[in-house]
């Protein structure tokens, strides 16, 4: 049976190879020692990034890495704020289980208990179906610094 629940152990070793195994599936490798943990770690404690994992059998199958960005212009008179997916991972071998739709459910449940009304993320166009049958849509007017698609989701 899966189980969702929050995560803040970064350095956790079963964490970084599931996070590690992710980047191989993107052709980066990371080594153990990386940064990138520490970075995550301190994204947390700074910018209020969450890590929400599914356990199956106490085992980590899936993540989702995400914060709520508040924008404002120069003079604070304009507030824009949304939800934004870093990161979302399920294994191989736990695909097509909708462990990954769960993963955005509770993203989008956590947005909404926060006041937060818009979800937003970017992508590699070989997820851009997922996550438009999740009823993202491609924003176009927007433009990536990882020159991936935006893609954003009124809730």
């Amino acid at each position: 049976m899966e189980k969702f629940e929050y995560f803040e152990d970064f350095k956790l070793e079963e964490f970084k190879n599931i996070f590690t195994e992710y980047y191989l599936g993107e052709g980066i490798y990371l080594s153990k020692d990386t940064k990138v943990f520490d970075e995550i770690e301190n994204s947390s404690k700074t910018q209020g990034t969450k890590c929400l994992v599914c356990k199956i059998e106490n085992k980590i199958v899936g993540f989702i890495l995400f914060r709520i960005v508040k924008l404002y212009d120069s003079k604070k008179f304009f507030k824009y704020c949304f939800g934004y997916i870093e990161e979302l991972y399920v294994k191989k071998e736990h695909r097509n289980k909708h462990i990954a739709t769960k993963l955005i459910d509770i993203f989008e449940n956590y947005l909404k208990q926060n006041n937060v009304n818009v979800a937003m993320l970017t992508a590699e166009e070989k997820v851009y179906n997922f996550y438009i049958n999740k009823g993202f849509k491609e924003e176009k007017s927007m433009f990536c610094a990882n020159n991936l698609k935006c893609f954003i989701k009124n809730l």
